[in-house]
């Protein structure tokens, strides 16, 4: 179950903090900021002591093309209702999802204010909601720690030890040694699999929008767990269909 944390846009650098301490203390590890509009390193680590490995190993990046090399599957963490048919889970169905899985996973956070965008939940094979009996808009750094407990339940649920260690797969082999037999492919080499998709339905009058076509084909594909050559098989197909 390797989890990659990513905050999209966060506008306050103490939430980062936050949210930094809040992996900590669940055994998360990962985590990648977003196109923050501001960061002050200094208030972040203020809110968040003895978490300075989580610090040196934070990324930050302009934007979410960029969060997501290397990443096989996403899941979007909102409180919106969905439009599409992505699956809805609740933070310990979302645990037993993934706690055999060896994928890269990305879980995003939105901006304080208003969420994620519904472009990038659109993006996301399925989405974590966590229940409230009213209110549901959560800080942040409530939601990456009710969140990442759950994970960390689940792992000990599979018999990992329940002392704090980090949460992390089975050990892997570097990618550089790997072959492209091997290699999982990211989500960011699926759009071009995707792409393919919605055009080749629009040339035979699919009735359903090409948004409702992407997020469904996105789902399938990250669920699938291809590899490289398993994608560029799938991508050569494709095109002699089209053909």
């Amino acid at each position: 179950m390797p989890v990659v944390i990513v905050l999209v846009q966060p506008q306050d650098p103490r939430n980062v903090g936050a949210v930094a301490r809040a992996m900590k203390n669940t055994g998360l590890d990962r985590l990648v900021v977003v196109d923050p509009p501001s960061f002050d390193p200094h208030r972040a680590r203020w809110m968040a002591p003895s978490c300075e490995d989580v610090f040196e190993k934070m990324r930050i990046v302009g934007t979410l093309d960029d969060a997501l090399v290397g990443v096989q599957r996403l899941v979007a963490a909102t409180a919106r209702h969905r439009r599409h048919d992505q699956p809805v889970l609740d933070p310990r169905a979302l645990g037993e999802a993934l706690v055999d899985d060896d994928a890269n996973v990305a879980i995003l956070f939105g901006r304080e204010d208003h969420g994620l965008a519904a472009e990038d939940v659109h993006r996301c094979e399925s989405i974590v909601r966590i229940p409230t009996p009213e209110h549901a808009s959560l800080n942040v750094a409530q939601a990456v720690l009710l969140v990442g407990h759950a994970l960390f339940e689940a792992r000990v649920a599979h018999g990992a030890p329940a002392t704090g260690r980090r949460v992390g797969g089975r050990a892997r082999r570097s990618t550089s040694s790997l072959t492209r037999d091997e290699v999982a492919a990211d989500v960011m080499s699926l759009e071009p699999v995707v792409d393919q998709v919605v055009a080749l339905l629009a040339a035979v009058d699919y009735p359903s929008p090409a948004e409702k076509i992407r997020v469904t084909a996105r789902g399938a594909l990250q669920r699938a767990g291809m590899t490289e050559r398993e994608v560029g098989a799938l991508r050569g197909m494709l095109r002699s269909l089209g053909k």
